[in-house]
């Protein structure tokens, strides 16, 4: 048999070998492969996820603004169209004011001039009968 040395050191070896085997167990594992590529996966998605969304706001922003400059650009043309005819027309009225009375002005003349052509016409009809 063994004596109460060799036992009392048998047994402190074993409660060693338990609180040692146990310390060890009470740790967490290490993650695995799987564990740590799933997470770098996931944070990979969310910052794609963030500068995607970054973007497209920015898109949105963009987009807005260049609504906004052709919205206002072409309500420029639209103004400067509508003078554009406005003067037209005063040019085409102020042509015709100025036709008309041209008109006016050669029928008067028109007028004199078959007044004078009827009197002398009299004026050699009574000379001939005289």
């Amino acid at each position: 048999m063994l004596s109460p040395v060799a036992c009392s050191f048998r047994s402190s070896a074993l409660r060693a070998s338990f609180t040692s085997s146990r310390a060890f167990r009470s740790t967490r594992p290490a993650k695995t492969v799987t564990e740590k590529v799933s997470e770098v996966a996931d944070k990979v998605n969310k910052e794609v996820g963030k500068r995607l969304a970054s973007a497209i706001e920015k898109g949105e922003k963009v987009t807005q603004s260049t609504k906004e400059t052709l919205g206002t650009a072409a309500s420029k043309s639209k103004d400067k169209a509508d003078q554009a005819i406005h003067e037209a027309e005063q040019v085409y009225d102020d042509v015709g004011d100025q036709a008309k009375h041209t008109s006016k002005a050669a029928s008067q003349k028109l007028n004199q001039t078959a007044a004078k052509a009827k009197e002398e016409k009299e004026d050699i009809q009574r000379e001939m009968t005289k």
